[in-house]
């Protein structure tokens, strides 16, 4: 999740003033869930869920707990992207 939030606070103006004033939500750190990727199969997820007290918004953040099986199916899914992992016709 820090990696998350700096980055934006790298990318983003407006959140790097928000972030300046402190005003900050709640942040739940969720368990685990386990989904079922199409190409991957399953794959265990951390969940954290940040809200804002009085405010009916969320934020539910999925991410790959670092140095993990999870974490290097995400690495080889962003280099192959959404073409099929295995042959549609198999002969």
């Amino acid at each position: 999740m820090r990696t998350f939030v700096d980055d934006l606070r790298q990318r983003s103006e407006p959140f790097r003033g928000l972030c300046a004033t402190h005003a900050v939500g709640v942040h739940a750190t969720g368990d685990t869930k386990v989904v079922n990727h199409p190409d991957l199969g399953a794959v265990t997820v951390d969940c954290d869920v940040l809200t804002v007290p009085g405010a009916d918004l969320r934020i539910v953040v999925y991410s790959a707990p670092p140095d993990t099986a999870t974490a290097e199916q995400f690495e080889l899914l962003n280099v192959v992207g959404t073409q099929p992992m295995a042959s549609q016709n198999p002969t």
